[in-house]
């Protein structure tokens, strides 16, 4: 038995990863109209129209998910700004009588 080898302990993970450090992302693409070429400006691999068609997909989902976002927050702004608006409003008109409240609110 001396042909036996020994290994060290090895140990093995799948790799599902779309994307690896330092890979290309290729979102700057290239079309050819009159050949149907879709390339990456940056690294000049040749693409898959099917993958850049999708990958396009995605990034205008993400794209309305993001100005869905942005209206949620522009519009409980206006709500908050409103409600804010209104309660100084309030604060004021029941303290004119008095001689005390002459500083300025953003005093």
């Amino acid at each position: 038995m001396t042909n036996v080898l020994k290994f060290e302990r090895v140990r093995l993970t799948q790799d599902d990863r779309d994307h690896r450090p330092g890979e290309c992302t290729h979102h700057h693409l290239k079309l050819d109209s009159r050949g149907g070429i879709v390339s990456c400006v940056d690294c000049k691999t040749s693409l898959s129209t099917f993958w850049a068609l999708t990958m396009l997909s995605e990034q205008y989902q993400l794209a309305l998910a993001n100005i869905d976002r942005l209206t949620a927050r522009l519009t409980f702004a206006d709500a908050r700004l409103i409600s804010l608006s209104a309660a100084l409003d309030k604060r004021d008109c029941s303290g004119k009588g008095d001689s005390n409240n002459t500083k300025s609110p953003l005093d």
